[in-house]
């Protein structure tokens, strides 16, 4: 047998209905030499009879794993590294694909080598429950027929259907998610694979900010889409919940800007805003601050007042590699690798535990954080002081006279961050 050309790695747990809708569609490929790894977590289903009723149209192999607890991402991982091929594409259970689906993802990268390929995922709704217009449409309609229903009501689309070109991005790893994405082997696997110790929450955006840091581009594969069926899903908190868990472990490893814009935008989303207007405000964020944390890097040195005291715990928030005196530094900056004494971050939020300083010093950056692009309901400074009384116990804010090297007008008054201060029961000091 042939060494396949795309391996295409699928996890599954108690979904072998979903599961018999995906292997239907990757059946019917009009490119044949790919191979399929289907990583069951143990089910108790008919699985591997389902598995079993495919084995002579599809080069599939079943593969089960009793370890506990459940993990899609150690599923994953394992699936990657018993692939034979080049290339390999993550496709989760119930996702229809249209017969040119391996072809597509095959072209893009012979077209775009070191690219990672993202798939649409038609239907998929990542906020709220999905209806049931796609189970209606492919009653009558064949998968290779589905972009025809998106025409008449775009509402059906993946959220990312109106995105420009995801490698003309600055943060395209945020729409790098796992139900429908493909990469060289070789790519996944110097960038680490699936994180093994985590189970469910964020660990496809973990891999796609490594793959990014790594230089790996994204794109859209045109033709290498999918519908996502509909079926249940996690209750919208416990989904919540794992997320959060999952990006603040990728935070606290990483403590970087673009993790930081990612969070903090997804705090200020309102139930109405469309994905696109997310792409917008996170783009913008991420230049604005960059071009701050550049303002930083020529800021003179912290002014003895604002110096903690001996033996506090500290953190200088706006500051410049090199700045001595502190425990750690935010330098507001996506292109500087973080250390354990300065972090690529802005400080809007903290990568530490409740309670972990004692003083938290502010440089003029501070008059900078009300930018529009920052949402309507918590302003980068007002989130930024929220975070600094949590960690600490007080703060200090810098507010140097004459010109500072920041773009733009200054839109925070003194008078603002005072109120800001007092509003949320922050100890604080201003110093000159």
């Amino acid at each position: 047998m042939p060494t396949p050309d795309l391996t295409v790695v699928i996890p599954s747990y108690q979904h072998a209905d979903m599961l018999a809708l995906t292997l239907g569609t990757l059946a019917e490929q009009t490119h044949k030499n790919f191979r399929v790894l289907v990583m069951d977590d143990d089910s108790t289903d008919n699985t591997s009879e389902v598995c079993a009723s495919y084995a002579s149209r599809l080069d599939l192999v079943l593969h089960v794993s009793r370890a506990d607890p459940k993990s899609p991402s150690r599923a994953r991982d394992e699936g990657a590294r018993l692939a034979e091929s080049p290339l390999v594409a993550f496709l989760d259970c119930g996702i229809l694909v249209p017969s040119g689906y391996v072809a597509a993802h095959i072209a893009f990268h012979a077209a775009a080598p070191g690219c990672v390929g993202v798939g649409m995922c038609h239907g998929h709704t990542p906020e709220v429950d999905q209806g049931d217009d796609w189970s209606s449409a492919l009653a009558v309609l064949s998968v290779d027929d589905a972009l025809g229903p998106i025409e008449k009501d775009p509402s059906m689309a993946d959220v990312r259907w109106e995105f420009p070109a995801l490698r003309d991005l600055r943060m395209p790893w945020v729409w790098g998610w796992s139900g429908n994405i493909s990469m060289e082997m070789s790519t996944y696997t110097a960038a680490g694979g699936f994180d093994t110790s985590r189970t469910y929450g964020y660990e496809d955006s973990d891999l796609a900010y490594r793959l990014h840091l790594r230089g790996n581009g994204f794109d859209f594969v045109g033709g290498g889409w999918g519908v996502h069926y509909p079926h249940p899903r996690r209750p919208a908190d416990e989904l919540e919940a794992a997320n959060f868990a999952g990006w603040w472990k990728t935070y606290t490893t990483h403590r970087s800007l673009a993790l930081e814009i990612e969070r903090y935008s997804n705090r200020n989303e309102g139930p109405g805003d469309k994905e696109i207007l997310h792409l917008e405000r996170i783009e913008e964020l991420y230049q604005y601050l960059n071009t701050l944390g550049d303002g930083c890097a020529a800021l003179p040195p912290v002014p003895g007042a604002a110096l903690p005291r001996d033996g506090e715990k500290s953190l200088l928030i706006g500051g410049k590699a090199g700045t001595v005196g502190f425990d750690g530094v935010t330098l507001v900056s996506e292109s500087a690798a973080a250390t354990p004494e300065y972090w690529s971050c802005a400080g809007v939020i903290i990568p530490l535990p409740d309670g972990a300083l004692d003083v938290v010093v502010v440089s003029d950056v501070w008059r900078w954080l009300a930018h529009p692009a920052g949402g309507p309901q918590t302003g980068l400074l007002e989130m930024m002081i929220a975070e600094i009384y949590r960690v600490s116990k007080r703060a200090i804010f810098i507010d140097s006279p004459g010109d500072m090297p920041f773009p733009g007008r200054q839109p925070v008054s003194k008078r603002r961050l005072e109120q800001l201060c007092s509003a949320a029961g922050l100890a604080y000091t201003i110093a000159h």
